[in-house]
């Protein structure tokens, strides 16, 4: 829910103390889309997040109109690996346009990378949560768009939860109103379909969690670049070198799937998460 590992403590004070119905005591991290919030539902008195996006996110009125009626569909979606959607309101200017979601206690998977010690199986065993998520998303006609370790969340139990799933609204309309989106997602994890203007399916979200996972176990990032041109040229022509060159902790085989998740070619990934769930679950048999 964006970021949260860069605040310092006095940031987390909210520059407001209410949005809507929802009375607010914290601030759990801001970026590129917005500021989200720790609130309470004074109707409900119940724990929620609540983001308030910046003037400047949506793009048109289209892109606001087709998060609206995602957000309607989305409301109805209940898995343990997705963040629950609540609520979307923009009927007060003062408030401006806000989401509530489900609140969840823990960190992101961007303050997991830098703070949790390397652990095969228990990164493995987080992103097999991460693929499930994912499938449910995709089994119900829903992509990401702009997957990356700052919209994975854990609660305080280690249970993974995928956060901003819908931000983008639906990608028919996405790519109808807007061909230049690929320069909005998060340049570390944007897949070579959105810089080349092709067709968005499902596969840039495996991707996105190739390069994650690149990050997870080479344990560091894929490209190292000083610009943004440069960076895009390696999504759309470069090869990081081998996961298990960088890091020879992480399994061949291992590493041969991130690859695969970042090939240039989305033909080349898997047929869906559940086949990537799969090949995952056997390189942890192949160590024990």
């Amino acid at each position: 829910m964006d970021d949260r590992s860069s605040m310092s403590e006095e940031t987390f004070i909210p520059d407001r103390a209410k949005l809507y119905h929802y009375k607010l005591d914290r601030i759990l991290g801001q970026g590129g889309t917005g500021r989200v919030y720790r609130g309470i539902d004074t109707v409900k008195g119940e724990m929620v997040a609540v983001k308030r996006f910046r003037e400047d996110f949506f793009r048109n009125t289209l892109h606001l109109r087709d998060l609206k009626r995602q957000v309607k569909r989305f409301k109805k979606f209940n898995h343990q690996n997705i963040v629950h959607i609540i609520d979307f309101l923009d009927d007060n200017p003062a408030d401006g346009n806000c989401m509530v979601m489900e609140y969840v206690d823990g960190p992101n998977l961007k303050w997991y990378l830098l703070n949790r010690p390397w652990n095969l199986q228990e990164r493995l065993t987080v992103v097999a949560q991460i693929c499930n998520g994912l499938q449910y998303l995709h089994d119900n006609d829903a992509i990401h768009h702009d997957f990356k370790p700052a919209n994975v969340l854990f609660t305080r139990r280690g249970l993974v939860k995928i956060a901003d799933y819908s931000l983008f609204g639906g990608s028919f309309l996405l790519e109808l109103l807007d061909r230049n989106v690929g320069e909005q997602i998060t340049p570390m994890f944007v897949a070579p379909e959105f810089l080349k203007k092709e067709k968005i399916t499902a596969a840039v979200d495996q991707y996105s969690l190739g390069i994650t996972m690149y990050m997870l176990f080479a344990d560091r990032a894929p490209f190292i670049v000083d610009s943004l041109p440069k960076m895009y040229q390696c999504h759309l022509r470069l090869m990081p070198d081998h996961p298990t060159a960088v890091n020879p902790k992480c399994p061949q085989q291992l590493g041969d799937i991130i690859m695969k998740l970042i090939d240039k070619r989305p033909e080349n990934r898997f047929k869906d998460c559940d086949e990537l769930r799969i090949a995952l679950a056997g390189v942890g048999r192949s160590r024990i």
